[in-house]
């Protein structure tokens, strides 16, 4: 439970009962209003890039795909974010590329992903004219390769783990 949901919780279980006492009733007033006050108080949305950057990666089992692996980029505060989704035979859309579960923030976090797929995997890093050519009037947003550096730096990583990483053009 979150702390937004637990004053509509704390309202329905304990002030509505007509057996508590009026200090009791004090004592739950005094923490919804805390509650509601602290989940106020904060600046701007928890960012999911954030929350999925704190995962396990030792958790996360990659299998072998059929199809090889996409992955996505799209500049996100002065780093990058990365989408890695199974190869398939149709289009994603932009939402599944940005809200998938395999979102990492950051070029060390990226590596650690991939490091979790299993030798001579196929990964296709998509920029924005293959994007451009397939989706044409989609929106594709921000969907770009990252700084030659990044790309560089990903390619001779995957090469020393023995995948099969291709990039196509920005």
């Amino acid at each position: 439970m979150t702390l937004t949901q637990l004053p509509a919780k704390l309202y329905r279980h304990y002030l509505k009962k007509p057996t508590m006492n009026a200090s009791s009733k004090i004592t739950a007033l005094s923490i919804l209003a805390f509650c509601m006050a602290f989940s106020s108080c904060s600046k701007e949305p928890v960012n999911r890039e954030e929350e999925i950057d704190l995962l396990a990666f030792d958790t996360i089992t990659l299998e072998p795909s059929m199809k090889g692996w996409e992955l996505y980029s799209w500049p996100d505060r002065n780093n990058y974010s990365h989408s890695l989704l199974p190869g398939t035979n149709r289009l994603k859309t932009y939402d599944e590329v940005i809200s998938n579960k395999y979102v990492v923030f950051g070029t060390d976090s990226l590596k650690m992903l991939l490091a979790r797929l299993p030798e001579n995997e196929n990964i296709f890093w998509i920029g924005r004219d293959w994007l451009e050519r397939c989706w044409g009037v989609q929106p594709f947003e921000d969907l770009v390769l990252p700084v030659p550096l990044i790309v560089k730096e990903i390619e001779e990583f995957c090469k020393e783990r023995g995948l099969e990483l291709s990039v196509s053009e920005n």
